[in-house]
């Protein structure tokens, strides 16, 4: 009876590896650890999440029909020609919060913007569901803050509760939670590819060549790099020239 009982254990053990031997790789990969181990075989490997091919490249916005809202976050990135590789987004310095730009991704800030008709209409970029919005602010300046070739005003890149229009070349003054200055909130144009400009309006309407830097957790605007190196008292040539992009969100940010 012993034995009988033996041969009839022997057979199953056989019938189980059989199963096993012949059952597809996925199959195999599915059974969970307990039961490879109940099986007698051993914890099967490890998934490998990270694959260091993928060239994780930044999300530009989508493009949509006009009056379509967009979401997403703002990467600031190193200057590049047109000709550049395609951004990623382990190149970024950061990206825009509250205070400026952050590495860290849980005070990174979501914006939106409605998109117009053509790339070359200006739009406020907001914070959903609160009053703030991206803005250029002049600050230690007076309501007539000319950029351009040759002037010292600059800009910082803040999140005010102002609104000012599409086009206006009046500057609002702000005395806000993240930002004191002469402000123009509807100025940035968004790229076909998401990049992003910063269209300020002088005085007597004309719009100039902008230029990008950052310094710490700061963006700052100006239309003379010399200018604002001598502002910043730093070398023009230490300055950081940046782009800045609008990055489909990816669920990290606020």
């Amino acid at each position: 009876m012993l034995t009988v009982a033996r041969v009839a254990s022997l057979a199953l053990l056989a019938l189980s590896f059989f199963t096993l031997a012949h059952a597809s790789p996925a199959s195999r990969r599915a059974a969970t650890n307990a039961e490879r181990l109940a099986r007698g075989l051993g914890p099967a490997r490890p998934r490998k999440l990270y694959n260091p091919s993928r060239t994780n490249v930044a999300r530009s916005a989508p493009s949509g029909s006009p009056g379509t809202v967009q979401t997403g976050v703002i990467g600031v990135y190193p200057a590049a020609s047109a000709s550049a590789p395609l951004r990623r987004r382990d190149d970024s310095l950061g990206f825009l919060g509250a205070y400026g730009v952050t590495t860290d991704t849980s005070l990174i800030w979501q914006y939106q913007y409605t998109e117009p008709a053509s790339t070359d209409t200006v739009v406020e970029l907001n914070h959903p569901n609160t009053p703030y919005r991206l803005s250029g602010v002049a600050i230690r300046s007076g309501p007539q803050v000319i950029l351009g070739p040759g002037n010292a005003y600059y800009l910082e890149l803040q999140n005010t509760r102002i609104h000012t229009a599409a086009g206006s070349s009046t500057s609002s003054y702000v005395y806000d939670t993240y930002a004191i200055g002469y402000a123009q909130s509807t100025i940035f144009a968004v790229g076909a590819d998401g990049k992003l400009s910063v269209n300020w309006v002088n005085p007597d309407g004309s719009v100039p060549q902008t230029y990008i830097v950052a310094e710490g957790s700061n963006l700052y605007v100006t239309g003379d790099l010399n200018a604002l190196g001598t502002q910043l008292g730093m070398d023009p040539s230490a300055l950081t020239l940046v782009d800045i992009w609008f990055d489909v969100a990816d669920g990290s940010s606020q």
